[in-house]
């Protein structure tokens, strides 16, 4: 199974499925800081996320492969993402689950207010959340999700 989360939230949702399944949860974010620092410079970043998120893709294929669930722990903020996804599941022949946590703006924009004040977080500048909510595209009506988790309520 893949588990994955859509939107900005807390890593309270993909630790509490990494515990409950098990699984194994896979960010991006974590990884970008472990080999790029906290605020790697846009050059630096663009090309680094995309060999983070290959290398993440083979490790949860590698993952799967073997039996274990994982959590892809990721935005997903577009339409052609998640189908990307949904495809890439179809593909390996797992069963994939959208958790889905829809915040108000403000809500999202304290969340990183208060993941980049965290040492050793990603820092996400608000311009560049800005630049992110611009090409957020909600779940379709017609997009398969998890109803929300206890956990998913609390911050």
């Amino acid at each position: 199974h893949i588990q994955l989360r859509q939107q900005s939230s807390s890593l309270i949702i993909t630790n509490a499925l990494e515990q409950r399944l098990p699984a194994l949860r896979l960010n991006a974010d974590e990884w970008m800081v472990e080999l790029y620092g906290p605020d790697p410079a846009e050059e630096i970043f663009r090309p680094g996320l995309d060999r983070v998120n290959l290398l993440i893709r083979h490790l949860a294929e590698r993952a799967l492969y073997l039996g274990l669930n994982v959590v892809l722990d990721d935005g997903y903020w577009t339409r052609a993402s998640r189908d990307e996804l949904r495809a890439w599941a179809e593909h390996l022949g797992v069963a994939l689950r959208l958790h889905a946590l829809n915040l108000p703006e403000d809500e999202a924009r304290n969340r990183v207010a208060r993941r980049n004040a965290e040492s050793g977080a990603l820092f996400i500048a608000p311009e560049t959340f800005d630049l992110f909510l611009s090409h957020f595209e909600p779940l379709g009506p017609d997009e398969p999700r998890e109803p929300p988790e206890p956990c998913e309520l609390a911050d």
